[in-house]
């Protein structure tokens, strides 16, 4: 009995390591990404209602565009929630997505200047890029140490 438990397990982690060497994310996603969040930062911060409007459309339409696209390279996909560990870079690029919005809004509606939104958004790229792709480490060491 204890010899098809140690088997079982190795066979777990064996699917574990698998899944973790296939969660290799294409070259464009990261970069894709971070321009959906820096179109959406420049949206809100500079644009009238329908474009505000048509930014936040843009942003989720692109992101479900981003993950089939994910899903059909790799087969897999792992939302942040589910993550474990990894989900804490979820959450912090969440948060940075709203602060970076709210701050080109309030620069954008109450001093008219465009260039803060525009470091703002190019600040948003960047930090997508970096962020996503620390989630990825996160959630391939989570998924080879089998917690």
């Amino acid at each position: 009995m204890e010899s098809n438990s140690a088997e079982s397990l190795s066979l777990v982690a064996e699917a574990r390591a698998a899944l973790a060497d296939r969660l290799i994310t294409p070259w464009w996603y990261h970069p894709g990404f971070g321009l959906l969040i820096a179109g959406f930062v420049l949206a809100v911060g500079l644009g009238d209602t329908v474009v505000k409007v048509g930014g936040g459309v843009l942003l989720i339409a692109g992101c479900d565009a981003l993950i089939s696209a994910y899903r059909h390279v790799t087969g897999v996909w792992v939302a942040g929630p589910e993550a474990g560990p990894a989900g804490r870079w979820v959450a912090a690029l969440g948060g940075l997505t709203v602060l970076s919005a709210v701050a080109a809004f309030g620069i954008g509606a109450l001093t008219g200047l465009r260039w803060p939104v525009w470091c703002l958004a190019v600040a948003g790229f960047a930090a997508t890029i970096a962020l996503s792709r620390r989630f990825d480490i996160a959630l391939r060491a989570h998924l080879r140490a089998g917690a």
